[in-house]
Formats: C-alpha cells, sequence, structure tokens
C-alpha cells in the first residue's frame, strides 16, 4: 500500500517529490516504510522486506509515479536489517547503487564460524540452554547470512557515519543513531525549504523499537547506553519533519526524543522490579519477569541492554557462573556481603 507522506504526516504539508512506500510485515504495525525521492536521480530511503510479495509491491508502487525499478539510480540504507534492506539485491541488479553505513559493511565481513562462536558465547551469559539455546543460534547465525546476502558488503558504497554524504546530487547528513542497531544512520537532508530526518527505526511516534544493538553477540549489554547516545544526536537535529521506517510521519522531533528517552526509564525501572522479585536471576529469567514470555528476542534484548546500563550506574550487580551471567540488585549484592 502507498500512501502520500502528506497524508501520513500529522499536521505536515505534502512534499511533492516525496512519496511513501508500504510493504506489509506480519508484526506490529503491520507495516514497513520506505521513502522515494523522485528528481533527476531517483532515490530510495531502504528497500522493505525479502519477499516476492515484497517485490511485487516495490513494483506496483513505483509504477504509480510512472517509475520503474530500473529508474531508481540510489538507496540509502539506514540499518542492515532484512525489512529495510529486503530489496537491495533486486535494485542493485536493475542498476541502483547502494549505500549503508562502512562500519555495518565490515561487520557483515566477519567469518561466519566467528560470528557463531561470538554468538553461542553471548546466548550462554544470557542464560539459553538446551534446545531454546540451538534455536536462539542458529536464528542469530540465519540471519547474518541473509543480511549479507541482501547487501552484499563488497558491492556497496560505504558511508562514514557523521559525515556529510553526497547522493543522486542531494546532500545527506549521516547521523549516528545506534541502540536498535550498531550501525543505524538517520539521514537529514533539505527538503521543500524544510530539513526533513529519515529516521529508519531510531525514532518512531508510536513506539520505541528494541535495542537490538548487535543481537545475540558481545556488546549486547550496551544497547541501551548506545540508544541514549542516539537521543543526544537526535537531539541536535534542525529538522522538523520525520519519516520513520514505522508508524506515522511526524513533525517535532524533540517532542518524540523526548518520549523515547522517557521509554527508555521506563525499561530500566521495570527491568530492577523484575530482577528484586528473581534475584539471583539471568537475564532469560528477568527478560520472562518483566515481558511475560521470551518467545521473541526483544524483550531479552532490551532486558540484557538495561540490565548493562543498570550495572555501570551502580544499581545492579552480577557474576559468571559456569559461563551464564548471574543478577542481583546492589542492595542485595551488599547485604549478602554483610
Amino acid at each position: 500500500m502507498n500512501t502520500d507522506t502528506g497524508g501520513r504526516t500529522r499536521g505536515a504539508r505534502p512534499f511533492s517529490t516525496l512519496h511513501r512506500l508500504e510493504f506489509d510485515v506480519p508484526w506490529p504495525p503491520k507495516h514497513v516504510a520506505a521513502y522515494l525521492l523522485d528528481g533527476p536521480e531517483p532515490i530510495l530511503v531502504d528497500a522493505g522486506r525479502p519477499t516476492d510479495d515484497a517485490r511485487a509491491t516495490l513494483e506496483d508502487e513505483l509504477e504509480r509515479f510512472d517509475i520503474s525499478v530500473s529508474d531508481i539510480e540510489h538507496v540509502l540504507v539506514t540499518h542492515p536489517h532484512s525489512d529495510h534492506l529486503g530489496q537491495a539485491a533486486t535494485l542493485r541488479e536493475a542498476g541502483a547503487t547502494i549505500h549503508a553505513s562502512g562500519p555495518a559493511l565490515e561487520r557483515l565481513r566477519t567469518p561466519v564460524e566467528a560470528f557463531r562462536e561470538n554468538v553461542e558465547e553471548t546466548a550462554r551469559v544470557m542464560g539459553y540452554r538446551g534446545e531454546q539455546y540451538a534455536d536462539v543460534v542458529d536464528a542469530e547465525v540465519d540471519s547474518f547470512r541473509r543480511d549479507r546476502r541482501l547487501l552484499d558488503p563488497d558491492a556497496t558504497e560505504p558511508i562514514t557515519p557523521g559525515s556529510s554524504v553526497s547522493v543522486g546530487g542531494r546532500e545527506f547528513a549521516a547521523i549516528e543513531t545506534p541502540g536498535h542497531q550498531i550501525h543505524h544512520l538517520s539521514f537529514e537532508t533539505e527538503l521543500a525549504g524544510t530539513t526533513a530526518l529519515f529516521a529508519g527505526d531510531a525514532l518512531i511516534e508510536p513506539f520505541r523499537a528494541g535495542a537490538f544493538h548487535v543481537g545475540i553477540a558481545r556488546g549486547a549489554d550496551e544497547g541501551i547506553d548506545r540508544y541514549y547516545d542516539a537521543m543526544d544526536r537526535l537531539g541536535e537535529t534542525a529538522a522538523t519533519h520525520v519519516f520513520p521506517g514505522h508508524g506515522p510521519t511526524f513533525e517535532d522531533p524533540q517532542r518524540v526524543v523526548r518520549r523515547t528517552r522517557d521509554r527508555l526509564g521506563t525499561l530500566l525501572e521495570e527491568t530492577v522490579d523484575a530482577l528484586a522479585a528473581l534475584e539471583p536471576a539471568t537475564t532469560l529469567e528477568i527478560a520472562e519477569e518483566r515481558a511475560g514470555t521470551v518467545r521473541y528476542t526483544a524483550p531479552v534484548m532490551d532486558t540484557f541492554g538495561a540490565l548493562g546500563t543498570l550495572e555501570r550506574r551502580g544499581r545492579v550487580r552480577s557474576d559468571v557462573d559456569e559461563g551464564v551471567r548471574y543478577y542481583r540488585t546492589a542492595t542485595a549484592t551488599h547485604d549478602a556481603s554483610d
């Protein structure tokens, strides 16, 4: 389904050269958005899902603006998650130049076995065991392989985070916005006399995207701290209009930055409360207590990132026993040592 950005932006006027394309996804809010910047060198920001249906959607939606897949000259990828780079290979094969974070491309060059070892170690640290452990490791490795296939690091133009990049005759500021994904970029550009921000999954009005950061790998416990870093950077944006990967487009990004920071703060408090009900406890146990289910990794990643932040702030403590990290509140640790 396509919708004009004027119809999706709350209180905003439409931009005649900017069009929003929506691809169906099976999880809330049931869509992921890409954005077409029409002009002499048409630019697509993000590229939908890696499915046949998404390819058909891409073709049909572009046709509404008298553009074919082969007319797209450039694709800017906000971050290497499959629902944002799914049709990158299709577009590259049709002649488009794909642009993505240089560090993201370097990470995709990691040998698969080294990546698997990293995931296995971190999954044990989190408290995964048995069949659940095997399933989550396999899923992470499969996701890594898929992302590397979709975003070929040797056939993609690297973007230096924090730089200004010229694409299709247009200047974009590539803002580092990690947390949801470690190498996530948000793109700021001048559009119709104002400043527009293509925020990917870093800034969404109705909800906060999960702190997947590096996935189940070393450094995952830094996800919430890095999310705060992203909000600090977006707090400096001059943009007045935001075009996110999910949810409606919106004005006043500072309002949503504040809301996102509040949501992060709520996560920290919920994590402390869940830990206090169980301690000592693993990440997996705390996540289940906090969210009610760990069927999906999102609540586990949020919880692990929150625990890392809380430990660095001195509110929780942890120790490792046979490769598994157990957490206690700082008060409980102090009492146990008395």
